[in-house]
């Protein structure tokens, strides 16, 4: 693990003739970033990289105007609360955590650093924010989604499945969001008039008995919530559910989901979010507090269709649909 770099001008120390100014800038630190992220390294490029770039363009490129340091949970929650309290002895002076896990996590270990979110869902409800035009405390960030996002995409699969009945939710209660994801899926159904079908795995060898379950209850698609266990175990789900002919959908992009065989994602526009966020690490370390940066929502949403996993299924995307699209995968 890299270490704060001290920048210290022997010139200063040995020649009294130097002005103030000069001293100063040449006994000045890099700043220090951390990086906090959920799951693992090779899963994260896209992002993360997205990240670093922005924070270069902005003047802060790593081991040589400032220090980055990396640490990725491997989809292990408990293995977080480690990897952030090594962040906190290290000082940065700012911390970009990706999802709500290593937010809590390093908010725990370093309840006085900053941390910027870049994909932050339900903040209020999870109490990491007061509000989202003045956040309070030491969090503040992106959030991960847009009001209606639920209806939205039950809305375009109503209409690429025009006699869809209802929608399953593959949903492990044991996540922090699962309640809320719930609620607001279900109630997505019931104002669109589509059925709503819940099956829960806590562990991955629920998963498979949950998805048999989903298609025997006769449900039109699949609605994957994005927690740890899922993404994880991301293209299993995809090979379980498209072999059960049931288009797995999703609101989150989180770890390229539409590579992994899923029919239709909808969702903040990533890595975007990831960039916004190198603009909040940049004004924190210019001396904005983290409380006083209203949190930023995604400016643009990304519809994303695999036309290949739509051809195994044997739908048919009406053009409609597809001239919407961001990205289509053939």
């Amino acid at each position: 693990m890299k270490r704060r770099d001290f920048i210290v001008g022997a010139a200063a120390l040995a020649t009294p003739t130097l002005t103030r100014a000069e001293s100063e800038t040449k006994t000045a630190k890099r700043p220090l970033i951390g990086i906090l992220a959920l799951s693992a390294s090779e899963h994260d490029d896209s992002e993360i990289q997205a990240f670093v770039e922005a924070l270069a363009q902005l003047g802060y490129v790593d081991g040589q105007t400032a220090t980055i340091l990396r640490s990725y949970g491997n989809f292990d929650v408990a293995r977080l609360a480690v990897l952030a309290a090594a962040l906190a002895v290290s000082s940065p002076d700012v911390i970009l955590a990706d999802t709500a896990s290593p937010i809590k996590a390093a908010r725990n270990a370093a309840p006085n650093i900053p941390i910027v979110g870049a994909a932050m869902s339900y903040p209020i409800e999870q109490g990491l924010i007061a509000s989202f035009s003045r956040p309070g405390g030491n969090i503040t960030g992106v959030a991960s989604q847009v009001e209606d996002m639920d209806s939205k995409i039950l809305e375009l699969m109503n209409e690429i499945i025009r006699d869809a009945k209802s929608v399953g939710l593959l949903l492990n209660p044991n996540a922090t969001l699962s309640e809320l994801e719930e609620r607001d899926l279900r109630a997505a159904a019931r104002k669109l008039g589509i059925g709503f079908e819940v099956a829960e795995a806590r562990q991955p060898s629920d998963i498979e008995g949950a998805i048999g379950k989903l298609a025997r209850d006769g449900v039109s698609f699949l609605a994957m919530q994005p927690n740890t266990l899922f993404v994880g175990e991301r293209i299993r789900i995809m090979e379980l559910a498209n072999a059960a002919h049931l288009p797995t959908v999703s609101t989150q992009a989180t770890n390229d989901l539409i590579g992994a065989g899923a029919f239709l994602i909808y969702s903040a526009n990533y890595p975007e979010p990831f960039r916004r966020a190198a603009v909040f690490v940049d004004k924190i370390i210019k001396g904005a507090r983290p409380g006083d940066l209203p949190v930023e929502f995604p400016t643009r949403l990304r519809l994303a269709i695999n036309l290949k996993t739509a051809k195994a299924l044997g739908i048919t995307i009406p053009q409609s649909v597809l001239l919407r699209a961001d990205e289509v995968i053939e």
